[in-house]
């Protein structure tokens, strides 16, 4: 059982990587490219829209963000997929956030902690109260049940595969 809130929150998290990696899992790069449904997005392109992401609230958390870079232009360019971009190196990309993200967190003493965000990113974050470590972390979850759900379908579109089925479970 989970006691420490950072881990819970980690455990959470670990389940939407794991959802992702499922929903890319035994396709062909061009499967992976492809835009089947009603949603404009490939899983290429939202599987790097979630790396981006994740670095980009460990980058703020941790106080490490380049000031030379532009968030809102990262976010923008992050939902593109590089003619050279595999589905190996997303999934690697995956993984180094993952652990990137989870040593930040676990680094973080105070995670009511606020961090400073500039207004261009916060007006995307629809929250009444100071933006703490704990709701970054928490709205990290949010995005990823959101994506994980989204490349569900998007994966269902490509071959009928469903959730249950990619995980193994038996519902």
């Amino acid at each position: 059982m989970t006691t420490n809130e950072s881990e819970l929150i980690l455990s959470l998290l670990d389940n939407q990587y794991s959802a992702l990696r499922n929903a890319v899992s035994d396709l062909t790069e061009e499967q992976a490219r492809s835009v089947p449904s009603a949603s404009s997005l490939s899983l290429a392109s939202l599987a790097n829209h979630l790396v981006q992401g994740h670095a980009a609230a460990a980058d703020r958390i941790a106080g490490t963000v380049n000031p030379d870079r532009d968030p809102v232009e990262d976010w923008q360019s992050a939902w593109l997929v590089d003619d050279a971009d595999s589905a190996a190196d997303r999934l690697a990309r995956l993984d180094a956030v993952a652990d990137q993200f989870a040593a930040v967190l676990r680094a973080e003493p105070d995670l009511d902690r606020v961090v400073d965000l500039p207004a261009d990113i916060a007006k995307w974050l629809v929250h009444d109260g100071p933006l703490t470590v704990r709701f970054l972390a928490l709205h990290q979850i949010e995005e990823w049940a959101r994506h994980a759900g989204h490349a569900d379908v998007i994966r269902e579109s490509i071959d009928g595969a469903t959730a249950g089925t990619l995980s193994g479970a038996t519902w």
